[in-house]
């Protein structure tokens, strides 16, 4: 994608980042993501200790943004890896999708990850293309990870390793 820069979130892109997790959640819209303690969790207070993110642009416009946190083992009652692997949430805008932005924010949250010595997990519904993204940057199911999501279908954990 042309003209397609991807920069570190920071604390004044918190209302693009509640965009973005309605998205990732399928909410409606941002307020709509807020009223869900469960969806909620993954911006409230952003950036706490340990937060990063990215944000990509084309041409002054955002259309994707992912980050990644740390949460506690109470914090999270779905698929997980542990306290120390950050939890990844991405949208990107349904203009710009298929067009390889979700691709490259990931492999520069991924890098970005692997500086820190960090690996990564997410959900992801089972039936999200998405997932094949995810397969062929290394991510991997964490067996016995499905569980019924709110929809009613069913998602999995993923988990990617950091190899030295």
């Amino acid at each position: 994608m042309p003209d397609l820069v991807i920069r570190p979130a920071v604390k004044v892109d918190l209302d693009v980042l509640w965009d973005f997790l309605a998205m990732a959640a399928y909410e409606p819209d941002a307020e709509a993501a807020k009223a869900v303690p469960s969806v909620a969790k993954y911006l409230v207070g952003w950036p706490r200790p340990g937060d990063f993110g990215l944000i990509a642009e084309q041409k002054g416009e955002v259309i994707g943004a992912a980050w990644a946190r740390r949460f506690s083992g109470e914090e999270l009652n779905s698929p997980y890896r542990d306290e120390e692997t950050p939890k990844v949430s991405i949208g990107v805008k349904p203009n710009a999708r298929g067009q390889g932005v979700g691709e490259k924010i990931m492999r520069a949250l991924i890098g970005e990850a692997a500086r820190r010595g960090l690996g990564l997990s997410l959900s992801v519904r089972s039936e999200n293309p998405a997932r094949r993204l995810y397969e062929r940057l290394g991510f991997r199911d964490i067996p016995g990870s499905a569980i019924t999501n709110r929809a009613g279908g069913m998602s999995v954990g993923m988990a990617l390793e950091i190899t030295e």
